[in-house]
């Protein structure tokens, strides 16, 4: 039978405290990042919706090519978001496809954003 004296007694808990200071450590730095990511996240909701209602109505109520309508955002803009047709469907996606919203066109109503 081991035994652990007074010194292995205390090194092992001195080891678990150090892991439950580094677990503890490692969640606040994650939720840090998610709280100060929030207002990115929101903004990302926000232009995909955007690009997704104005590239619809561009195709289906002006009649303009995809091109054409891709042409009047700013060139950051249009380096960031993917842009896709599928005959009265636009959906535009920002951050790899994470973030996306989709546009449809109905004959009475014009565009509208479907999530």
């Amino acid at each position: 039978m081991l035994r652990l004296g007074a010194y292995g007694e205390a090194a092992v808990s001195r080891k678990r405290w150090i892991w439950i200071g580094v677990i503890v450590v490692a969640l606040v730095a994650i939720g840090a990042g998610a709280w100060a990511s929030r207002g990115t996240v929101a903004y990302a909701s926000i232009a995909s919706g955007y690009a997704a209602k104005q590239t619809c109505s561009c195709l289906h109520v002006s009649g303009r090519t995809l091109d054409s309508c891709l042409a009047e955002f700013p060139p950051e803009a249009r380096d960031n978001i993917s842009i896709t047709q599928d005959g009265n469907t636009v959906r535009a996606s920002l951050l790899f496809g994470a973030i996306s919203s989709q546009a449809i066109y109905e004959e009475e109503f014009g565009c509208t954003i479907v999530n």
